[in-house]
């Protein structure tokens, strides 16, 4: 039987060439999260409070902050006691020069709610 090896020749990487990889993996990886940290985010949603009216409405206050004039789309749910999303509602916050604005949403519902929450405020555009 033939030994490929001393027919062919083998071969080797250096000693340095996977730390070299790793290395340069990891910087990438944390210049990477560090560029999406840093980054300001155009606009933020805050749930500040929510109100059962009744067994089919529920009213939401979201602040809206954004440090432009811009265009929001805001969305809000309503659960119930079983966790269980009992009605959901979607509304544009038109721009304005307010850097924050408080919104009321109300949310008819299916059965009566125990909480509002924000799934999400997001830019428009």
């Amino acid at each position: 039987m033939t030994d490929l090896s001393s027919r062919y020749g083998t071969r080797r990487r250096p000693r340095w060439f996977w730390p070299a990889i790793a290395a340069v993996g990891i910087a990438l990886g944390i210049s990477f999260a560090a560029w999406v940290g840093f980054q300001d985010e155009p606009v933020k949603g805050q749930l500040w409070g929510y109100d059962v009216k009744s067994d089919r409405l529920v009213m939401v206050k979201v602040d809206v902050i954004r440090p432009e004039p811009i265009a929001v789309r805001c969305t809000v749910y309503a659960q119930a006691e079983d966790h269980s999303i009992i009605g959901e509602k979607t509304v544009d916050v038109p721009a304005s020069e307010e850097e924050k604005v408080r919104i009321e949403i109300d949310i008819e519902t299916e059965r009566r709610a125990v909480t509002g929450v924000l799934r999400t405020c997001e830019a428009q555009g």
